[in-house]
């Protein structure tokens, strides 16, 4: 074997990375500052994210079904402006197009003021009316215990059967937006990503210890790279890649975290991911969690899970048009669903316990000077494979 190895992979930018490592600097690529328990670094590429969604079981969730689908939705906002229900559901139609601009520039600007004066329901959904819609009362949601003491808002995670705190999906969970099964995201997560991917700069995630064969303690490191993810000829994310870390960025996280039958782990502590919008603006999680398993050909599958601030969240639905999603619906919603960080003034609670499914695909990962800092790796020694993924859980074979 030749003393030099060039990995060479093209960046998201166009440009060629080349980088040459000899035999002896590869060793000391995947270590960190000669520390044994970091002495192999994989590197990946965040490749889909989006709230965690459960939808086994639509009825148990939401018995009711009051909320319906986009036909309900355009016939209560035409009701919300002085139509009657008939003369809405007239209008509506079969429900096959959208409403015309005249019904939704009237709608759009349906918010009073205590001042009288009507303005957007998108730049003041507290001005709007509650339109009380139905939310979760089913068993299961995915997430993890943050430690709340109200008993009777647990659910249960359907993968671990440990008990979760999650109430965005109690909050959200009976919509049709949030009626969807990976790899479904979401709307308008969904078409916020495919537009974010090809501009956004990546999210990079760094897995190291002594042996990643095996059960043991790991460090887990979230940074923010400059380029955007690569697609691959059929248009989806390519694994393999590589993205140089934005150096000195306020979206460097490592977590103390560990690697038990299979499942990494992370001692929960804060995560901030500045991300670039239609999407999320932030990913920020108070006393965030992880659970991350293996998937087939190197594929990370998890969920991230903490507090986060509900408004922040919510500017991704009632910032823009709705095409479909119950913006002030889903407002109104996740407010009262609210469960952390009461404002000391109004007593508002202020965040909302949350969960996030993720994946991950293998990439090189470089400094700015062109140091490669972590390889792709597909053997999945001690995070066990994943023979499938069905529409709702993640399977372990044995």
């Amino acid at each position: 074997m030749d003393a030099e190895q060039v990995v060479r992979r093209r960046s998201l930018t166009g440009k060629a990375l080349s980088t040459v490592v000899s035999s002896a600097a590869l060793a000391v690529a995947l270590s960190i500052a000669a520390n044994p328990l970091r002495a192999e670094t994989r590197g990946y590429v965040i490749s889909w994210f989006a709230t965690a969604t459960y939808i086994r079981d639509f009825k148990e969730n939401c018995p009711q079904d009051r909320n319906k689908g986009r036909t309900e939705l355009d016939i209560r906002r035409l009701t919300e402006i002085g139509y009657t229900r008939d003369q809405a559901t007239k209008i509506v139609g079969t429900g096959t197009v959208t409403l015309s601009a005249q019904y939704e520039s009237r709608i759009a600007t349906n918010a009073l003021q205590t001042t009288g004066r009507h303005v957007s329901i998108y730049n003041y959904p507290d001005a709007t009316k509650d339109p009380n819609i139905e939310t979760v009362t089913g068993k299961y949601a995915y997430g993890f215990d943050l430690g709340s003491t109200n008993a009777a808002a647990k659910f249960e995670d359907p993968d671990t059967h440990g008990r979760v705190d999650n109430q965005l999906w109690r909050a959200v969970g009976c919509t049709e937006s949030f009626n969807k099964v990976p790899p479904g995201k979401p709307y308008p997560e969904e078409l916020s990503w495919n537009l974010m991917i090809d501009s956004a700069p990546a999210w990079t995630l760094q897995i190291s210890g002594s042996d990643l064969s095996k059960d043991g303690p790991v460090t887990v490191t979230l940074d923010r790279a400059t380029q955007h993810l690569e697609r691959d000829a059929n248009g989806d994310v390519e694994a393999d890649g590589t993205y140089i870390i934005e150096p000195h960025s306020t979206s460097h996280n490592v977590f103390r975290g560990e690697i038990r039958d299979g499942v990494l782990t992370i001692t929960p502590s804060n995560l901030y991911l500045q991300g670039e919008l239609p999407f999320y603006f932030e990913i920020a999680l108070r006393d965030a969690h992880m659970r991350i398993q293996a998937g087939p050909e190197g594929k990370l599958v998890g969920y991230w899970g903490g507090y986060l601030n509900w408004r922040n969240y919510m500017y991704m639905y009632t910032s823009r048009p709705p095409n479909g999603a119950d913006s002030i619906g889903l407002f109104w919603a996740v407010k009262k669903m609210a469960d952390s960080n009461p404002d000391p003034k109004t007593g508002e609670n202020r965040d909302i316990s949350g969960t996030f499914r993720m994946e991950a695909l293998p990439a090189y990962l470089a400094q700015a000077d062109g140091k490669i800092v972590a390889l792709p790796r597909h053997d999945s020694g001690a995070l066990r494979e994943i023979s499938g993924l069905d529409s709702t859980a993640v399977k372990l074979t044995n």
